[in-house]
């Protein structure tokens, strides 16, 4: 017998244990995940494109069929998958790659991301594209989070009365966070058990917090970035975002390359038994580590109970924890700075230019091959891609003009992984004999994780009176330290197991 399920608290391994169980099939799976989609998404605005739903029941059917003789493709086999709208697909897939740009939603990739093979081969059902911050919010300043041309401004499932730019911030407290922003809402909601985001600096953890999820940043290049529309490969990559923490290990085992890092035996699921009783952590100061006002309008009795909520999660960790650390010295994103011009923020305009062209030449096909001819093409459909409050491209723009010498760019990026690894991480690891280092993820940590390369994940911890947002803590680990993280969260889901809950407005 069919066993009906709420798919806003379903988790990718509950429906792996119904599927084989024989409880629950790969279509019905399919028909309501949909079914969430087409009665939510209107508001929501959390997913771009969809498959059309005969494709999707044929492939359910057919993964159905596989299942039932005894042969499964892998550990995702017949769960339903969003993926974020930079991952390019091929046209094969009836989905488009857009990045939430009119003018790329013309364009045809020559094959899949290489994540894309990797969960279409363990089984996975890719239901359609999340929306996401234009260009993974690198198209203009001041743009809101999770706003695109093509798929307009997505909301958060959990915010009381939604984001309205007039009235708050790019990344106020009403806003998703960005630019994983469908990606997150979309699991948020139940629009599917899980998703793929990505990252090059906030863009998993911020509306990972945001919308009560674990998520991840891996080590950078242990999950490959082929055919991901960039921004700066040095700090670019792809990280699942799911309810649960057996649900990130098991994506985790999908899109890690094993011969980029020292998988642990058992795969990543093995670290689901860890205690935080095994644990080492350091805590940063949540009075000095916060979002800058520019990107979060203040608000006093938000931040009032952040940090009392946070400071009561530190406590709970500290009673079980091995050892624990407060206010350890960390350095601070300032610190990435080596000189005027040669910041994070200065590698990012530096790289994108030859990033994204070395992306749109791949292409099969495309109206724009250059950064010059995405400009100009937004420009000529101004009505569509810069319409009156959203006219911003300099971040586009600045990838033209604001240019580093060779030199300039290799001490740039020396300075950066001495100052976040030898001078930051690392040594707070090494002088407090720490296995992790957490802080509010309404913070600039995720600075520290870019120019190091270093994992950084999420854990929930409360929701503001404000206006029902999420909100929780940032976890780092040094080099290759994804199994630590991942121990860490199933830690945390055992000390905390109702910290995570679904949005009531949608119950």
């Amino acid at each position: 017998m069919i066993k009906p399920f709420n798919p806003l608290t379903a988790t990718a391994s509950d429906h792996l244990q119904q599927l084989s169980q024989g409880s629950l099939t790969s279509v019905q799976l399919v028909d309501v995940y949909l079914a969430q989609i087409y009665a939510r998404n209107d508001y929501l605005k959390a997913v771009i494109d969809i498959v059309p739903t005969e494709r999707l029941l044929s492939q359910a059917e057919k993964l159905d069929v596989e299942r039932k003789a005894g042969t499964l493709r892998g550990s995702l086999h017949g769960i339903p998958i969003l993926i974020k709208d930079n991952i390019a697909t091929h046209p094969s897939l009836s989905l488009r790659t857009a990045c939430g740009s009119f003018l790329l939603a013309e364009s045809r990739p020559a094959k899949n991301a290489d994540i894309v093979d990797k969960l279409v081969d363990s089984g996975a059902i890719i239901l359609g594209k999340a929306n996401l911050s234009e260009m993974s919010y690198w198209k203009g300043d001041g743009l809101p989070c999770g706003w695109s041309a093509l798929g307009g401004q997505t909301q958060s499932p959990y915010v009381r009365g939604g984001f309205d730019k007039n009235e708050d911030s790019p990344g106020g407290h009403s806003s998703t966070g960005g630019s994983s922003s469908g990606s997150a809402a979309g699991v948020a909601a139940g629009f599917a058990p899980v998703s793929i985001g990505s990252e090059t600096n906030g863009s998993l953890i911020m509306p990972g917090t945001r919308a009560a999820l674990y998520t991840i940043k891996p080590t950078i290049g242990l999950v490959s970035t082929q055919g991901i529309v960039p921004i700066c490969p040095m700090t670019d990559s792809a990280g699942p975002m799911t309810k649960c923490a057996r649900d990130l290990a098991i994506m985790m085992d999908v899109l890690v390359d094993p011969s980029t890092t020292k998988v642990p035996i058992g795969g990543y699921t093995s670290c689901l038994n860890m205690l935080m009783a095994d644990l080492r952590v350091c805590a940063l100061d949540p009075t000095k580590w916060m979002l800058d006002e520019q990107i979060c309008k203040p608000d006093k009795g938000a931040s009032e109970q952040m940090l009392r909520d946070n400071l009561a999660a530190y406590k709970q960790i500290e009673s079980h924890a091995k050892a624990f650390h407060w206010n350890v010295p960390l350095v601070s994103p300032s610190d990435l700075k080596a000189r005027e011009e040669e910041s994070l923020y200065d590698l990012y305009d530096n790289d994108f230019q030859d990033a994204i062209e070395e992306y749109l030449g791949q292409l099969e096909s495309s109206p724009v091959r250059t950064l010059e001819e995405l400009i100009a093409g937004n420009e000529k459909m101004a009505e569509k891609e810069l319409p009156p409050g959203y006219t911003s491209q300099s971040r586009l723009k600045r990838g033209l003009t604001h240019k580093m010498t060779p030199s300039q760019r290799s001490t740039t990026v020396a300075h950066l992984r001495h100052t976040s690894r030898t001078l930051g991480i690392d040594k707070i690891l090494s002088t407090y004999d720490a296995d992790v280092i957490i802080g509010p993820a309404d913070s600039d940590m995720t600075s520290l994780a870019a120019a190091a390369g270093y994992p950084i994940c999420t854990l929930p911890v409360g929701y503001l009176n404000l206006n029902g947002r999420a909100f929780g803590l940032s976890v780092l680990a040094g080099q290759h330290g994804e199994g630590t993280l991942i121990g860490l969260m199933a830690a945390w889901e055992a000390i905390a197991p109702t910290a995570r809950k679904p949005p009531p407005s949608m119950g």
